[in-house]
């Protein structure tokens, strides 16, 4: 199965308007760079069968943005796995709960996307990749639920929309 691991979106700072952190919502800058990555991902052909997102405003915000570029046209749902500061045996538990599916976007925060892409590709990893999840970026892994093993196929910086593969 194909996972597109993906970083919220900017969202607004915490101040006057927004007192919650689970309550920031996307920047207007946010919401246009969403669409910018998600429309590279659209000319790549990427589809998603499911999206999985963070109950956090930011992150089901660029769900949003993502699956409307996308056309996707099913419930996104949102998973308590994804708020932040979960094991990594808890995601994993969530993608094989999922495993029906055949691509599945899943949308989350920083630390958690960086150090699941990088525990699920940990045996597959040529060349050590760097991936710096910046808001928006995105990280393709395919991963087998059989034995619970991932590979890294590209990372997209969404900062200036390079394209990492593997060399």
């Amino acid at each position: 199965m194909d996972l597109y691991i993906i970083r919220h979106g900017v969202a607004a700072d915490i101040g006057s308007e927004v007192s919650d952190e689970g309550q920031r919502y996307l920047s207007i800058h946010g919401r246009n760079h969403c669409k910018i990555v998600a429309h590279r991902l659209k000319d790549m052909n990427v589809k998603f069968d499911a999206i999985l997102t963070s109950p956090l405003v930011r992150a089901v915000q660029t769900a949003e943005l993502f699956g409307s570029v996308l056309k996707f046209d099913d419930e996104i749902k949102t998973a308590v796995e994804l708020i932040g500061g979960h094991s990594f045996s808890r995601f994993v538990q969530m993608i094989n709960r999922n495993a029906h599916y055949k691509s599945i976007g899943i949308f989350g925060h920083a630390p958690d996307v960086n150090s699941y892409s990088l525990n699920l590709i940990s045996g597959s990893n040529p060349g050590g990749v760097q991936m710096n999840f910046k808001n928006a970026s995105v990280c393709k892994i395919e991963y087998d639920p059989s034995n619970e093993t991932g590979k890294f196929v590209w990372f997209l910086n969404s900062e200036n929309m390079k394209l990492i593969e593997p060399a």
